[in-house]
């Protein structure tokens, strides 16, 4: 008995230490779940440590019936010191059978893609990542929301 009680414990002490967190997370709403070449989402978050690692995620909400595999979008990002860059990125939605690639629940689904791993930041203060469809349509109908969050690693770019 005390042995199964010690070992419970060291397994969530283990687990607590390789535990990130989210220091932030937020959802936009796509109105009408359609969003188009015009609409842009906003997300804007604060970097204290350029020593940290950070997870960056997007969740995506969408219908089932979304008439694409994948996603474009263009990703803007805005430093503090007024720098900016622009990438582009997909995000697969469903497979090449046509499954989704997220969980579904009725006619919605929703999937949490990583976005970039273990990056860093050489630059405390504000960021803001602007987020815009990038498809070939000008309306992408069937997308409801997207998140974006930001975790912040346990270990550091220092120490690895």
């Amino acid at each position: 008995m005390r042995f199964s009680l010690l070992f419970i414990l060291l397994g969530v002490f283990l687990l607590n230490a390789c535990h990130s967190e989210f220091m932030h997370q937020e959802t936009q709403e796509i109105a009408g779940a359609q969003w188009h070449y015009t609409d842009t989402l906003n997300f804007t978050f604060s970097i204290p440590d350029t020593n940290a690692l950070y997870n960056l995620w997007v969740d995506i909400d969408y219908d089932d019936t979304y008439p694409k595999q994948n996603l474009y979008m263009k990703l803007h990002t805005l430093f503090p010191d007024g720098r900016r860059i622009e990438q582009v990125a997909s995000f697969d939605l469903f497979d090449a059978s046509g499954k989704s690639n997220g969980n579904c629940s009725g006619n919605t689904c929703k999937v949490h893609m990583l976005l970039q791993s273990k990056a860093f930041f050489n630059q405390t203060g504000d960021y803001v990542l602007t987020l815009e469809q990038f498809n070939r349509q000008e309306t992408m109908e069937g997308l409801r929301s997207i998140g974006f969050a930001v975790e912040k690693l346990k270990e550091d770019r220092k120490k690895g």
